[in-house]
């Protein structure tokens, strides 16, 4: 759900330029400035890893910057992947500490955690970031699921609050056959060729899992350079927040 475009004028060089983001109906930043063609590959790190080293040679290789979301539990596990994240230029976010659902699927005003215990896991997750001299601004929530009031929690610790763009199916690539809305890598790839064609992805947030359950053989991270190439050839770069 979308609840508006902010619109705002930025003075460049004595020209006037209407940049654009979109925040939806809870107040997550959803999508980046709409008139530049730049998209954030999005990653999110909690329980699975194998992933990690290559999308980081991915990206090494294609010159590209990421935005990597981790939880407290990850940070803890694997600092010195955390630290070489960082230091290779990529932005690093937090995620929450344990990765725990805040709201309810289907009444998402409802909360399953006391705002209180909401505050003290985000807080968690940035202490165990700034013990690597981390200090994070964005923070996108766990599951990337949220409402309003877990927006508001982490805007009182100093974070930006931002989710993917909805369009794609790409955040579905932690899917595993057994599931009912399972989906091939090949027709994620698919839907994003298809939504770029159709609507562009300037300013797109484009989430993907680098480390994914070991029922999905199909994992959607190693098409990440086939990815990459495809849609620099289109004019897109990929930045950080």
């Amino acid at each position: 759900m979308i609840r508006s475009l902010i619109s705002f004028f930025i003075i460049l060089l004595g020209h006037t330029i209407q940049a654009q983001e979109t925040v939806d109906d809870y107040g997550a930043l959803i999508r980046s400035d709409s008139n530049q063609k730049i998209i954030y590959l999005c990653f999110t790190g909690h329980d699975y890893f194998e992933g990690f080293d290559h999308v980081l040679a991915v990206l090494k290789e294609t010159d590209s910057k990421g935005n990597f979301f981790l939880t407290g539990d990850f940070v803890r596990a694997h600092p010195g992947l955390v630290a070489e994240i960082a230091e290779a230029g990529h932005l690093v976010g937090a995620h929450s500490d344990k990765h725990l659902l805040y709201c309810d699927w289907d009444k998402r005003d409802s909360l399953l955690i006391q705002p209180n215990e909401i505050q003290q896991d985000i807080s968690a997750n940035l202490s165990a970031l700034e013990k690597l001299d981390i200090s994070p601004k964005i923070f996108m929530p766990p599951y990337e699921w949220y409402n309003a009031e877990v927006v508001k929690i982490a805007a009182g610790l100093g974070q930006t609050t931002v989710n993917f763009s909805p369009g794609t199916r790409s955040n579905a690539d932690y899917t595993t056959p057994d599931m009912k809305n399972y989906i091939s890598s090949p027709d994620i790839l698919k839907s994003i060729y298809s939504y770029e064609s159709s609507y562009g992805l300037n300013g797109f947030h484009l989430l993907v899992h680098p480390g994914t359950d070991p029922k999905r053989q199909d994992k959607f991270y190693l098409h990440l350079k086939k990815l990459v190439l495809e849609l620099r050839g289109r004019g897109y770069g990929f930045g950080k927040f």
